[in-house]
């Protein structure tokens, strides 16, 4: 990442500061603009194709503006992956110039947290620094965590602060068995340097240089668990998709063609949609020899755990349902014991089965 130079004086940086956050703000309207008017596109598609079924005087005209709908449609939907795409990496950069000009030590940690890494402690304290909390090195633990949403190598690099809740919360609402705060920090080269440069050791999985990020993994065992609820909303969409081709058919015969059509179209629409959402709708938990994956059929919640950062297995129950929680340095995973997996991961990784 190319970073922004910092000016001299406090008032250019915060002048510079307010541009780049006016241009970014630009360039997610742009986004959402280009978005928009992509999806009126396509709907002017639909509705020149309609017009030009009911209307055959003028179907070469219909005809030319479903062609120009249609071009105007990709190039929107470009520009709109485009912007956002630049709006993105724009806000990388925003954040690490707002970081640099409060110091070459300091990180975001969370909505308008910094922590700054002094001599012998952590400071953590707002962008305007009203409110400022020490924490002595000796208490704290850093973790360089990799978060996968698939069976590969390539995911989002993080690093994780293990914090006394104490420091962070009112006195009176902690107690000794509460686990330690968690808080999270963009993983970047500086920040590695920052922690070398006062000696704290970063625990976990660390980012190599050579990694092969698209390398996917093969899986040695699979067991799935249905959802019930997605299915059944499925099969409801599927019905309502059988009935619109059931009733555009004898509409087409009878009535009007292009109004059957139509119906039909939108059936079918329906029909493969609740297909697909029947089929994908189950989770997965796998194993593989490089770790453990469960996949939600929301692929944003699935999670794939490296063996390196897994510390053991145990086997439970929550709420009448068995689970298997796996136990990682920086917290706790929870995931349904599907099938016969907890066997399997007995006889191929004991070691970190935990009866």
């Amino acid at each position: 990442m190319r970073e922004i130079p910092i000016p001299a004086h406090e008032e250019e940086r915060a002048k510079k500061r307010r541009t780049l956050r006016r241009t970014v703000r630009f360039l997610g309207v742009l986004t959402v603009a280009s978005a928009g008017l992509a999806i009126a596109c396509l709907l002017g598609v639909f509705v020149a194709a309609i017009v030009a079924e009911f209307n055959r005087g003028a179907a070469t005209l219909c005809y030319y503006l479903a062609a120009g709908f249609g071009g105007g449609a990709v190039l929107f939907a470009l520009l709109a992956v485009l912007f956002g795409k630049l709006s993105a990496r724009l806000d990388l950069r925003l954040t690490d110039y707002c970081e640099r000009c409060d110091g070459e030590d300091s990180f975001y940690v969370g909505e308008g947290t910094l922590a700054t890494f002094c001599e012998d402690r952590l400071r953590l304290h707002g962008e305007e620094g009203d409110r400022e909390i020490f924490i002595p090195y000796s208490e704290i633990r850093v973790f360089s965590v990799c978060t996968r949403i698939l069976p590969r190598e390539k995911g989002k690099w993080s690093v994780v602060l293990e914090i006394p809740r104490r420091y962070i919360e009112k006195e009176w609402a902690v107690s000794k068995d509460d686990p330690p705060a968690l808080v999270q920090t963009d993983a970047k080269d500086r920040l590695f340097h920052t922690l070398e440069k006062y000696g704290i050791e970063a625990l976990g999985e660390h980012m190599p240089s050579d990694m092969p990020s698209g390398k996917k993994f093969k899986p040695q065992k699979k067991c799935y668990l249905p959802d019930r609820k997605k299915r059944r909303r499925a099969l409801i969409t599927g019905g309502l998709g059988l009935a619109l081709i059931a009733a555009g058919v004898p509409i087409a015969i009878l009535f009007n063609m292009t109004a059957g059509i139509v119906l039909g179209v939108f059936g079918a629409f329906f029909l493969a949609r609740s297909s697909i959402s029947f089929v994908r709708a189950r989770g997965m938990l796998a194993a593989y020899g490089e770790g453990i994956y469960w996949r939600e059929t929301e692929r944003r919640e699935s999670v794939f755990l490296k063996w390196e950062e897994v510390e053991r297995i145990q086997r439970g129950e929550h709420k009448g349902f068995p689970i298997l929680t796996v136990h990682c340095p920086y917290g706790d995973y929870h995931f349904p014991d599907v099938g016969d997996m907890w066997a399997f991961l007995s006889e191929h990784y004991g070691e970190k089965c935990d009866a």
